[in-house]
């Protein structure tokens, strides 16, 4: 019933969308969307396996797109801009089916499955990326339309490569496959074209080129979903494949995948970062880096899995909320190039302190969760002998710690004698993302 109801609702909210004439009564269904959205992804912590028999990892990802959902959902309410009624209808309505899809990949365990509701947020998010209707938009989201859907049909061939590799009854279903007469070159062939693809939606580097261009143009809140929560379903299907491979005695070829893209990650992140004045592709590039950090901790195993996980949560949370403070600076300034601002402090106070309190916990300062899991990838590195990783990782996360806290004392310090008074929703969204995000680090979760 509740599964039911978590995709019935929101087909009943697009269709109430259709006839309203009210932006108002647009916000309230997205508000009531989420709400359920919420509600019913508690429900299914408490009561494991009550929707749709959703296993750990699909409530993991699912509980995470319910809370950034919420604060998006409330966002809005407080976001104001100049499109036409029609235009933010149809927003609106992309942005259910957005969340649907997300949905939909977070609780099927057949990878044909997933892989046709990834493919679904690849076309809903690009109508969302271009909502401006900007030539530079509609460039971005055909680019990110473009490279994903290349992604997404070598993560296809990588599926039936699945289906090659098993000579009798195949299935994928990733619990009903036989193992013991699975072809092992064949699941290896599988499982790097499905971590080449939907690696590329993930925005691992070298697949990255879509992510700045897209995220320097979408609106804030949409950003806030495709950072924090999109990237994370992205990864679902590699850590299903992945555990195939790993039963199969495969999981020293995964561990050198992930750490090759991992590094070259956080590297092409922190070149980057160092050149871009625009403080939206800065945080897509941190997006990047963050990713390859994630994919650092899954290949080192042991207590750097743990780390894996908390990273995805933290990353999530803050990342979301510095994209929706992120919004707030672009309504203030008008313009994405940090030297071109100054003086948040004294232009709106809660903006600012905002931004510095993203900047400081995005880069690993306590209280943030991302403190724990990258001093967990720190010992791990350290622990397996691999020095080299270890010393190129800490500069590399020393450049981006500089690069992201340059931005943040340019945009907040400076004089200036104007005022900027915002809604009070677009202080409490990403705020209570914030303080989420630091109650998880404080209180670490025990994870089994």
């Amino acid at each position: 019933m509740s599964a039911v109801l978590l995709f019935a609702f929101p087909i009943l909210a697009i269709v109430l969308c259709l006839v309203s004439n009210s932006r108002r009564k647009i916000d309230i269904l997205v508000v009531l969307h989420a709400l359920l959205h919420s509600g019913l992804g508690l429900c299914a912590y408490i009561k494991r396996g009550s929707l749709m028999g959703m296993d750990d990892l699909g409530l993991f990802n699912f509980l995470i797109l319910s809370v950034i959902y919420a604060a998006v959902a409330f966002y809005r309410l407080g976001h104001k801009d100049s499109s036409t009624l029609k235009n933010y209808r149809v927003h609106s309505i992309f942005l259910m089916i957005f969340v649907m899809a997300m949905d939909g990949a977070a609780m099927a365990k057949d990878l044909g499955l997933i892989w046709i509701f990834v493919e679904a947020t690849t076309i809903s998010s690009a109508l969302l990326i271009s909502y401006s209707n900007s030539k530079r938009s509609l460039e971005a989201a055909w680019k990110y339309l473009f490279i994903c859907s290349v992604g997404i049909a070598l993560a296809f061939a990588g599926i039936l490569l699945l289906v090659i590799a098993q000579p009798e009854h195949a299935t994928l279903l990733i619990a009903k496959i036989d193992l013991s007469t699975i072809s092992p070159f064949w699941l290896k062939i599988s499982f790097v074209f499905i971590l080449i693809g939907f690696g590329t939606k993930m925005g691992l580097a070298p697949l990255h080129f879509w992510m700045p261009d897209a995220y320097s143009e979408a609106p804030a809140p949409i950003l806030a979903l495709l950072s924090g929560a999109l990237l994370n379903i992205a990864f679902i299907p590699i850590l299903r494949v992945d555990k195939l491979m790993r039963q199969s005695g495969m999981g020293d070829l995964v561990q050198e995948l992930y750490l090759l893209l991992g590094i070259l990650s956080v590297f092409t992140a922190a070149v980057f970062m160092l050149k871009t004045k625009d403080f939206k592709r800065l945080l897509a590039y941190s997006s990047i880096e963050n990713m390859g950090l994630i994919m650092i901790a899954f290949g080192m195993g042991g207590m750097a899995y743990y780390a894996g996980y908390m990273h995805i949560v933290g990353h999530s949370l803050i990342k979301a909320a510095f994209f929706l403070t992120a919004g707030n600076a672009l309504t203030i300034y008008n313009d994405k190039n940090y030297d071109n601002t100054g003086g948040l402090l004294q232009i709106n106070r809660g903006s600012a302190w905002l931004w510095l309190i993203s900047s400081a916990m995005l880069i690993g300062l306590p209280p943030s969760p991302l403190f724990t899991s990258k001093f967990l990838i720190a010992i791990s590195l350290l622990k397996n002998g691999s020095y080299l990783y270890f010393g190129l990782l800490m500069l590399l996360l020393a450049v981006i710690s500089w690069a992201i806290f340059n931005a943040g004392l340019k945009i907040c310090l400076g004089d200036s004698e104007r005022k900027k008074s915002l809604n009070v929703w677009l202080y409490l969204a990403p705020a209570g993302l914030l303080f989420i995000a630091a109650l998880i680090g404080i209180f670490l979760p025990v994870m089994n």
